[in-house]
């Protein structure tokens, strides 16, 4: 089983779809699943005003809110990452341009999967649960140094801009051949895409169908 995870570390259901994702394999016993965290950046367009600040302040902004109706708005989101054991804190969110975790995981995908996979949980978990502002090597390299990996070659990929910078690109590219619009969007198999944090029995289903079975199998 392969699954391709197009995501990126600032979207809530990224992090839902990923343990929606997660309990479907479990619920089949697969536990050998090639996952590979594709590269989606979700907004190329942050403005250097914007970094750092609470992510609730930049959603008022943007849709010409109040904060306190903002917040009110990720209460439902964060309600349904309560209930996979996510404990998102959106007012201690910070707004951060995410190119530089794409980078940083993608060479992290170039030890393993696994580490991949570690690193990704990382790094949502800083931007969603603990309030850690991203933006910045050292952020990066200490959620690379608890995922297990180095921390001083994690460093210095996230300081050159241009490290890995291909290999995100090639992500983007490949997720606009697939018509990918919005995230998370998983394929299994290479053969059946699921957009969305669906239920777990969603993936299930999509998963039997990627590998010739059906429900009634």
């Amino acid at each position: 089983m392969t699954v391709d995870v197009f995501s990126d570390i600032t979207c809530p259901f990224c992090y839902i779809g990923k343990r929606h994702l997660e309990g479907a394999l479990a619920e089949l016993g697969i536990s050998d699943a090639e996952i590979r965290f594709r590269s989606f950046v979700l907004d190329p367009t942050v403005a250097d005003s914007d970094l750092g600040t609470p992510s609730t302040v930049n959603l008022a902004a943007k849709k010409g809110m109040s904060v306190a109706d903002a917040e009110r708005m990720t209460q439902a989101v964060a309600y349904r990452a309560s209930q996979v054991g996510i404990q998102m804190e959106f007012t201690k969110a910070k707004v951060v341009r995410t190119r530089d975790a794409h980078r940083l995981l993608q060479w992290a995908r170039a030890q393993s999967l696994e580490a991949a996979a570690r690193l990704k949980e990382e790094l949502m978990r800083d931007y969603f649960c603990e309030g850690v502002n991203l933006n910045g090597a050292d952020a990066l390299a200490d959620a690379a140094a608890r995922a297990g990996l180095d921390r001083e070659a994690a460093h210095a990929v996230a300081s050159d801009p241009t490290a890995f910078n291909s290999e995100v690109e090639s992500d983007v590219a490949y997720a606009q051949k697939l018509n990918v619009r919005g995230v998370p969007f998983f394929v299994f198999n290479n053969r059946i895409g699921l957009s969305g944090a669906q239920p777990v029995a969603t993936f299930a289903a999509a998963m039997r169908e990627s590998m010739g079975e059906t429900s009634g199998e």
